[in-house]
């Protein structure tokens, strides 16, 4: 079978796969202007802690804090990312390993839920997901996976990714655009479709599945400036 040939045969059984996003694990609220931890806060986090624990992912954990809209922009930073703290210590707390943890950041009073000048708790939390971008993908050997990545969960992402990449190769390609989109989606397309032809147990598995990971997430980066 020619690779074109396993290309359109990949394309038509995975037609129904939805979008790759980050996906949500849980999220914390808190209390006017504080960081504090309160008991159904606890709750919260013991759940997540759990759901994360039974659920290994090769995908790295982002906690990130909001605030409401009351306050500077500087002190809504500041207490977003205090709240982002205290979630991510007492994750490790409730036996979530630090290696887990990804990306702990704040984005304030910018995103909120309820628009709204006033106090809003629901606008005051902390988000816990699994990230699903790299766009920071500098190289493919920063994303540092292991052979102990490799599993049902990878092997579906970069099928997908693999589709989504061919896809976007071949609209590129149609409309005769050769710029950086279309240098990256054929990366990823060439890079994916190696990765899903290994067998699990083959050594450079691995290898092929962080190049997949990293070409997509700059084909996504080139696609959004195309």
């Amino acid at each position: 079978m020619s690779i074109r040939t396993f290309l359109l045969c990949l394309l038509a059984s995975l037609a129904f796969v939805l979008p790759l996003r980050a996906q949500n694990i849980g999220t914390v609220t808190f209390g006017f202007d504080s960081s504090v931890l309160d008991p159904s806060a606890r709750a919260e986090i013991k759940e997540i802690a759990g759901r994360l624990l039974s659920s290994p992912s090769y995908k790295p954990t982002v906690v990130v804090g909001f605030t409401d809209a009351v306050g500077s922009q500087g002190y809504n930073q500041q207490l977003g990312l205090a709240r982002a703290r205290s979630v991510q210590k007492a994750l490790i707390a409730e036996g979530v390993p630090v290696s887990r943890i990804g990306a702990v950041g704040s984005r304030g009073k910018n995103e909120l839920l309820v628009a709204v000048a006033g106090p809003e708790k629901r606008n005051r939390r902390v988000t816990v997901t699994l990230d699903d971008i790299f766009a920071a993908c500098r190289s493919w050997r920063d994303l540092g996976l292991t052979e102990a990545s490799v599993g049902a969960e990878l092997a579906q992402d970069l099928r997908s990714r693999l589709a989504e990449a061919a896809g976007a190769y071949e609209q590129l390609r149609r409309s005769g655009v050769n710029g950086p989109a279309y240098q990256m989606a054929g990366a990823a397309r060439e890079d994916c479709g190696t990765a899903v032809g290994f067998r699990d147990d083959a050594v450079r598995k691995v290898e092929y599945a962080q190049r997949c990971l990293c070409n997509f997430a700059r084909m996504k980066v080139a696609l959004q400036a195309n």
